[in-house]
């Protein structure tokens, strides 16, 4: 590991909905944990009004491209590639700088180290199972797209399968698919009725395949599995409560992340790895092949793993229930609960109940590192094989096993009560979600929405979050789209942000530190980085700190909320700005002009060194102008002396176009000087515009200007007063000297 800084991994994948994808995403969030490594997780979709996925990797990889903070990356290369295809995965691919190391996950790409399923095996295992243990000879195959990897070797599994059990290969028994359950039920049309070929099974190449296979059949009225049997590859999470259940191939997905995870750290510390890792799936049979369910387990024990001669009943349960723990329990721990199980089931006489509230403890001490109790039904039934094996060494070989078989009660019921938890932390934080995505919809504007998302997030357990939004939203793959953020909100603790106006890029160049107050280092993070999306208007982007507890659905369900109340701050921006605004100078009008004056006030009157100072102007001449030159000359004119206005005075001056001919400024001055000054600055800005000859006319303006006596309401409104009476008297006095035409 780097010395005095911790790690940073970025994971670029699709969504985290996919059951498949959060369960590798766990793999490296695990991983990651338990080497204290940062975890940045990119988005690469989001989900349109039609709840279809969008593909927007232009902005995940410009992050990643630009970062300087990060020292690997992750990528989900084999379901991006399904979403945009392969060669423009690889084109964003090769936008990653050489200096940062990458590992591909379920797909080999050139010069990467890779981390696959064997998906040869898997498939091998289905088939050969149909094979050996149904009998099946006429099996047909539902295969994925042409040229998708981990199709292609699921169909050679098919076919290895087959030759190594005597079966010649008949090519009108293999069906194209797409994976989805549309192309499962058009391979059943076209075996049954194109092709009318007689089969006794079906393997599909992935779960969403044997689905519509199922459905069709059973639309045919065909039982399966008496007269079909049908197999799946993914183990989805329909897979086990669909009727039939669905024989399946589980892919251990968290190992896959997990050594993913492991091969970048061996990368990047340049320790030794194989170029590709393959994770070995595992066959799961259930009703869908004709065979009865069975609960999977972690075991290793086998046949030939018998308890020997030399075994007491203690050593067997040792050797062979401590691997069932790994990476859970510690083996001390493990020993220590095994050698407690042994002493109540070796204690002469046997006590049941003893026994039993020995087991109940150590059900509830696992409770606090893993809520996985299938684990325990192996764990039973080891102990009754060593039971059963060692009797001479228990009192009563009868009342143990039954208990031992009563024992599996107990974690029946420990296994529905975590269910019922589960059931209810989901609840509790659906009625959070609701509330605070409830909440921003009365968020009318950036600065109440920022407040708004600092109260209610929390509530859900989530104690970060960053926006920045983009100073132009752009149409989704715009070509040289600017992702400059211009304003930044969030927090992160008690800390919050409020930035507007930046031409940096905070977020986009993954370099948290160019954020005031914001110190990354401080604790380990694991953050999801999710580009925020109105439709097809990409608008900013956001980070969340990603945690377990937190259902999944969570963050797409924030994701579509934020960006739509951002949108709709967006427009009621652009709706207030109309109504205060005038549309011919781009000024304020009158009512605008009143509304940013009256807000001031109570800023000038806390500040002593400056005096709240107004002028009120009139152009001369405007009504000659529209008379000899027509209004849309007048037009022109009262553009040019608002932008004349505009480039002489300062931005945080209030300027205002009162009306026809009429315009205002509210501005501070530190004496009277500089307020003579100021009027004297726009009076040679007027004569430097006019020398330019630019019109057939010059551009010219009376002005009256006042101090304010105090920074009040009613100081404002009567210093307006006199201003004009000012305006209007310098107005006389160039008619009578001939200067002004009206």
């Amino acid at each position: 590991m780097k010395k005095n800084k911790k790690l940073h991994f970025a994971v670029v994948f699709s969504t985290i909905d996919n059951t498949c994808l959060h369960e590798i995403w766990t793999g490296i969030a695990g991983y990651a944990k338990q080497n204290d490594i940062h975890l940045t997780a990119y988005f690469g979709t989001y989900q349109t009004d039609d709840y279809d996925f969008a593909s927007h990797l232009e902005t995940c990889f410009e992050t990643i491209v630009n970062s300087k903070s990060l020292d690997g990356v992750i990528l989900f290369a084999g379901f991006l590639a399904q979403h945009i295809g392969i060669n423009n995965f690889k084109d964003y691919a090769d936008m990653i700088p050489k200096h940062i190391p990458v590992v591909s996950v379920s797909y080999s790409m050139p010069g990467l180290p890779s981390v696959l399923v064997d998906n040869i095996d898997g498939i091998y295992s289905a088939v050969d199972h149909l094979i050996k243990v149904h009998g099946k000879k006429k099996i047909a195959f539902v295969k994925g797209p042409d040229g998708h990897p981990e199709a292609e070797d699921r169909l050679e599994g098919y076919k290895r399968a087959l030759k190594a059990n005597g079966i010649p290969l008949d090519d009108n028994y293999i069906l194209p698919g797409y994976f989805t359950s549309e192309s499962g039920r058009e391979a059943v049309v076209e075996i049954l009725d194109n092709r009318k070929i007689t089969v006794d099974a079906i393997a599909a190449c992935d779960d969403e395949s044997a689905i519509g296979v199922l459905n069709e059949l059973k639309s045919r009225s065909i039982v399966v599995p008496t007269d079909i049997a049908v197999t799946g590859f993914d183990d989805d999470r329909f897979s086990a409560t669909f009727i039939p259940s669905i024989s399946t191939v589980r892919q251990g997905f968290y190992e896959i992340g997990f050594a993913s995870a492991q091969m970048l750290c061996r990368k990047i510390n340049n320790e030794k790895f194989d170029d590709i890792e393959y994770i070995t799936p595992v066959f799961v049979p259930r009703q869908s092949c004709g065979c009865f369910e069975k609960e999977f387990s972690k075991s290793s024990f086998k046949p030939e793993d018998a308890p020997a001669a030399e075994d007491t009943l203690f050593s067997f349960a040792l050797r062979n229930i401590t691997p069932l723990f790994e990476g859970i329990i510690s083996e001390d721990r493990v020993a220590r609960w095994i050698t407690n199980l042994n002493g109540k089931l070796t204690a002469k006489p046997f006590h049941r109940d003893s026994f039993l509230h020995s087991l109940d403890e150590i059900l509830i001490k696992y409770s606090h590192y893993s809520h996985d109790f299938t684990v325990w039904y192996e764990v039973l039934n080891l102990l009754s094989t060593s039971v059963e094996s060692h009797s001479d060494e228990v009192d009563n070989l009868h009342s143990v096993l039954s208990t031992l078989f009563y024992s599996t009660s107990l974690v029946y019921d420990i296994r529905i009560k975590e269910d019922k938890i589960s059931e209810f932390h989901l609840s509790d934080a659906r009625v959070h979600l609701r509330r605070a995505t409830s909440a921003l919809t009365i968020a009318f504007d950036i600065e109440a929405l920022a407040d708004e998302l600092s109260k209610s997030l929390p509530s859900i357990s989530l104690n970060t979050m960053l926006i920045g939004l983009y100073s132009t939203p752009f149409k989704s793959g715009a070509p040289n789209a600017n992702r400059t953020i211009d304003t930044l909100i969030g927090f992160d603790g008690d800390r919050k942000f409020k930035m507007q106006h930046n031409s940096w890029n905070p977020i986009l160049f993954s370099d948290f530190s160019t954020i005031d107050g914001f110190d990354f280092e401080r604790e380990r993070r694991t953050l999801f980085f999710i580009p925020l999306f109105f439709r097809d208007d990409e608008v900013g982007v956001m980070l969340l700190p990603y945690d377990s507890q937190i259902p999944v659905e969570t963050y797409e369900s924030l994701r579509l909320s934020i960006s739509t109340a951002i949108k709709g701050a967006e427009l009621l921006t652009k709706i207030q700005t109309l109504s205060i605004t005038d549309e011919l100078s781009g000024l304020l009008n009158r009512r605008g002009f009143f509304q940013f004056a009256y807000s001031r006030l109570p800023h000038l009157n806390r500040d002593i060194e400056r005096m709240p100072f107004i002028m009120f102007m009139d152009m001369d001449g405007l009504k000659y102008i529209n008379d000899t030159h027509g209004h849309n000359e007048g037009d022109i004119a009262i553009s040019a002396f608002s932008e004349i206005l505009k480039e002489t005075l300062r931005e945080e001056d209030i300027i205002g176009r009162m009306g026809g001919d009429e315009f205002v400024v509210f501005s501070s001055i530190k004496s009277e000087k500089d307020g003579k000054q100021l009027v004297n600055r726009i009076r040679d800005k007027l004569t430097e515009y006019n020398n330019r000859k630019l019109h057939p006319y010059n551009i010219q303006s009376s002005i009256g200007s006042v101090i304010l006596e105090a920074a009040t309401k009613e100081s404002f409104e009567a210093a307006m007063l006199s201003a004009d009476s000012l305006l209007y008297e310098e107005k006389i006095e160039k008619k009578k000297q001939g200067l002004s035409r009206g």
